[in-house]
C-alpha cells in the first residue's frame, strides 16, 4: 500500500508501466471532468470507476475485499472516508475469489486505517485486503474514483 497526498503521486513512477500512465492522468487531473460510471483510459488495463451515488458506512461486520490483477488508486472527490487494512495472513477468506470481477472477500480486525479526504490518495496493490467506504463520523454521500489498474 502506499498512502501518501496528491502532491506527491509523481514518486511513484517505476512501479508498473500501467501504474505510470494512470499518474500521469491522474496528475493532469483529467478524472475531474469524467462522465460518472467506467471511464477506459486504456482499454482493461487502466481504467476508473466514478459512482453517481456513493455512501460510507459503519464497520459493523463488513468483509475486506482483495484484488489478484489490479491495483487500486483510491481518490476522494468530496467529503471524506475511512479505508481499512489487515494483512493477508491475518484474514479468513468468505468467499473465494472471481476471476471475472477480480475480486473476493475476507473477514478480518482493521489493523490500520487511512483517511481519505481530496488531498491524498491511497494504492492498493494486489492481495491486500482493504475495506473501503468506512465512515468518518457519520455516514454520508461521498464522490470519489477507484482507478483500476492491471499489473
Amino acid at each position: 500500500m502506499i498512502y501518501d497526498e496528491l502532491k506527491n503521486i509523481k514518486t511513484y513512477k517505476g512501479i508498473n508501466k500501467n501504474l505510470d500512465k494512470a499518474i500521469d492522468f491522474i496528475v493532469e487531473k483529467k478524472y475531474l471532468n469524467a462522465n460518472f460510471g467506467k471511464n477506459i483510459i486504456d482499454d482493461d488495463k487502466i481504467y476508473f470507476d466514478y459512482p453517481e451515488k456513493v455512501s460510507t458506512r459503519e464497520n459493523i461486520d463488513l468483509e475486506l475485499e482483495y484484488h489478484k490483477k489490479y491495483i487500486d488508486i483510491h481518490i476522494i472527490l468530496e467529503e471524506e472516508e475511512v479505508i481499512g487494512y489487515t494483512p493477508f495472513e491475518d484474514c479468513v477468506e468468505t468467499q473465494k475469489y472471481n476471476i471475472e470481477k477480480d475480486i473476493a472477500f475476507m473477514k478480518g480486525k482493521n489493523q490500520a486505517e487511512f483517511i481519505l479526504n481530496g488531498k491524498n490518495f491511497l494504492i492498493v496493490f494486489p492481495n491486500e485486503p482493504h475495506l473501503p467506504l468506512l465512515s468518518v463520523g457519520k455516514v454520508k454521500e461521498i464522490k470519489k474514483v477507484v482507478f483500476k489498474i492491471k499489473m
